[in-house]
C-alpha cells in the first residue's frame, strides 16, 4: 500500500516526512481536517496520530492546531464514523 506524505516541522522544528491517514471536509464548521502520523510510538504501542485543520494558501496548504471545542467534537464525530464504518 503506498501512502501519500507531508512534509511538517516536528516539536524539534525539523523537517520531517509525515503519513497522511484521511482527510475530510466539516463544512459545518468551514474546515478541512487532516490526521497524520509521524511513525512515533505512542501509548501502549500504538502510532500517535496528529490531527490538524489544512488551510488553503496561495502555495498549498498551512497546517493549524484545532482551535475550539467545537471543531475537536466535529473532527471526533467524524473520526469516530470512519472507524465504526457507520455510512450516516
Amino acid at each position: 500500500m503506498l501512502l501519500r506524505t507531508i512534509t511538517v516541522e516536528n516539536d524539534a522544528q525539523e523537517q520531517v516526512n509525515a503519513a497522511i491517514l484521511c482527510t475530510f471536509a466539516i463544512p459545518e464548521i468551514d474546515r478541512n481536517i487532516l490526521v497524520y502520523t509521524l511513525n512515533e510510538e505512542g501509548r501502549h504501542g500504538t502510532a500517535k496520530i496528529y490531527v490538524a485543520s489544512a488551510v488553503p494558501q496561495d502555495n498549498g496548504y498551512r497546517l493549524e492546531n484545532l482551535a475550539s471545542e467545537q471543531e475537536w467534537q466535529c473532527a471526533v464525530q467524524v473520526l469516530k464514523q470512519i472507524t465504526k464504518g457507520d455510512g450516516q
